[in-house]
C-alpha cells in the first residue's frame, strides 16, 4: 500500500470534518483534528466565554501554531490515522494521502447557517462569508510565517487530489479517496 494514512486540508467550512469523520467510521482510524483541539484548550483556557473562540484563534501565534503542527506532523507519522488540519506540507515526508476540499463561499457560508458551532450560530449569511474569508487569510498569513512566503496551502500542487465539497456527495467524496487504499 502507497499510503498509510490521510492528510485533509482545505478551505474553512469546506467539508473537512464532516469527510474526515465519515471516513474514519468506515476505516476505522482515529482523528487528529486540530479545530476540535483548539476548541478543546480554548474551553479549558475560558471556560466561561468571557474570550470569543474566534478571538482565542487570533491570539495565537507562531509559536503555537508550530507546536500544534509538531503535533499532528507525530499523529500522522504513526500511520492508520486521519488528519483535520490546514497546512498540507505537515504531511511532507510521510506516506500519506494529501486530499484538499474546497468548495464556493455561497456553499460553505450556508452550510455554516447550520452549524450549531457559537462562533457563527445566528450570524447573517454574509456575516459568516466575511467571518470565513477572515479565516482563510489568517490562515494563509500564518502558514506563511511557519513555512515561508512561498508556501500557500491552498495550492493543489501540494496535494495527491483536490476535491470540491460543493460538487461531490459524502458518498462521492469518501469513495474517491478510498480508491486510493484499495489493493
Amino acid at each position: 500500500m502507497r499510503f498509510n494514512g490521510i492528510l485533509f486540508s482545505g478551505l474553512p467550512g469546506s467539508g473537512k470534518t464532516t469527510t474526515s469523520r465519515q471516513l474514519a467510521e468506515k476505516l476505522g482510524w482515529p482523528v487528529f483534528y486540530v479545530g476540535g483541539f483548539l476548541r478543546e484548550e480554548w474551553a479549558q483556557k475560558y471556560p466561561s466565554g468571557d474570550i470569543s473562540f474566534e478571538n482565542f484563534i487570533r491570539s495565537r501565534n507562531v509559536d503555537d501554531e508550530r507546536i500544534m503542527d509538531q503535533r499532528a506532523h507525530d499523529m500522522l507519522a504513526k500511520g492508520n490515522v486521519i488528519g483535520d488540519m490546514w497546512h498540507g506540507i505537515i504531511g511532507d515526508g510521510l506516506p500519506i494521502l494529501r486530499v484538499f476540499i474546497t468548495a464556493p463561499l455561497q456553499i460553505r457560508a450556508e452550510r455554516g447557517m447550520q452549524t450549531d458551532k457559537k462562533e457563527i450560530k445566528g450570524k447573517s449569511i454574509e456575516e459568516i462569508q466575511s467571518l470565513l474569508d477572515e479565516r482563510e487569510q489568517r490562515q494563509l498569513d500564518l502558514a506563511k510565517k511557519l513555512y515561508g512566503d512561498a508556501y500557500d496551502y491552498r495550492d493543489s500542487s501540494g496535494y495527491h487530489i483536490t476535491l470540491n465539497s460543493g460538487l461531490l456527495t459524502i458518498e462521492e467524496k469518501i469513495n474517491t479517496v478510498l480508491h486510493f487504499f484499495q489493493d
